[in-house]
């Protein structure tokens, strides 16, 4: 067994910074693109999201054991998402606030708002909401996987699953 000292704290708290710093990135690439107003746009986020958790579900697998838990594993998916939903939305309330506040013009017609007059912290709720459901299933429907350790590499020497 390949068991090292890594901590699923420390692993999702990077993690989570690392997914975030990929969400800003992205953000500011939308908004250079003026692609701001888009739902599609903003619907790539997910994928963003999806991509991390699955990286930090791997990463913390080849530290640790094949199978990961189902409650530790939904722990280290969890918190991932907390951090990078957070520090997102943080920056989604700060850059709308004090940047560029005639942007959530172009949000208005988001079905989330139903035409009513956008604010900065409307938007940062919006996406903490959606960030946090998002990251809870994606964390769900991937433990079903890790928890078995369904595929293993030839390194793997469990039977189990």
């Amino acid at each position: 067994m390949r068991e090292t000292e890594i901590s699923i704290e420390k692993t999702g708290i990077k993690a989570g910074l690392i997914i975030s710093a990929s969400l800003i990135i992205y953000f500011m690439l939308m908004r250079f693109f003026n692609l701001t107003g888009s739902a599609i746009a903003w619907g790539f986020n997910f994928i963003i999201l999806f991509t991390g958790i699955t990286f930090t579900y791997r990463y913390y697998r080849t530290k640790t054991k094949p199978n990961i838990e189902y409650f530790p594993g939904m722990l280290l998916g969890g918190l991932t998402t907390a951090v990078s939903v957070f520090s997102f939305t943080f920056f989604i309330y700060i850059y709308f606030w004090s940047v560029n506040s005639v942007q959530l013009l172009l949000l208005k017609d988001n079905i989330l708002f139903m035409g009513e007059a956008v604010t900065p912290l409307k938007a940062a709720g919006a996406t903490l909401i959606e960030g946090i459901c998002s990251g809870v299933i994606i964390s769900f429907v991937l433990m079903q996987y890790y928890k078995s350790g369904f595929r293993r590499t030839l390194n793997d020497k469990s039977i189990q699953g």
